[in-house]
């Protein structure tokens, strides 16, 4: 019964983070304008046909498997929308690592993957993962210097 329900979490996951990133312009306090929130919604979609592509690209020339290894798409797909949620709501950085790695411990206690697969997947999806840095985001937080005012 257990490995049912952890079976069951393990298959959860992804569908829900997907549903959190593609509800995430939705929720308050806003992304920002329209252009904003395009570009989030863009950079998500680009982050994830980026990491089938290298899903595509591992099936094609074996690049995991010359090393004994096994690409992780359910690893790379968690791992680029927990980047592309992070960058648009840097407060929930530390629950979204904390979802990536969690998912990880379980897919790698039920078998499904080695830490290995696990690892280098993770990279590879946050390296494809565009980064999204809206016009209305400061380099400066507010009420803190910039490097002219020091």
């Amino acid at each position: 019964m257990i490995h049912a329900f952890s079976h069951g979490l393990a298959d959860a996951v992804a569908p829900l983070l997907a549903l959190l990133a593609l509800l995430n312009p939705a929720i308050r306090p806003s992304l920002g304008d329209r252009s904003t929130v395009w570009r989030y919604l863009a950079a998500a979609a680009l982050g994830v046909a980026g990491i089938y592509l290298v899903a595509g690209l591992d099936v094609w020339l074996g690049l995991w498997s010359r090393a004994g290894l096994d690409y992780s798409t359910h690893t790379a797909f968690v791992t680029t929308l927990a980047v592309s949620l992070g960058r648009s709501r840097p407060g929930w950085a530390w629950a979204l690592v904390a979802v990536v790695l969690l998912y990880s411990l379980l897919i790698f206690a039920l078998g499904f993957h080695g830490l290995g697969d696990i690892v280098t997947s993770a990279i590879v999806a946050a390296a494809v993962t565009p980064p999204q840095r809206p016009k209305n985001w400061s380099r400066f937080p507010s009420g803190s210097r910039t490097p002219k005012d020091r």
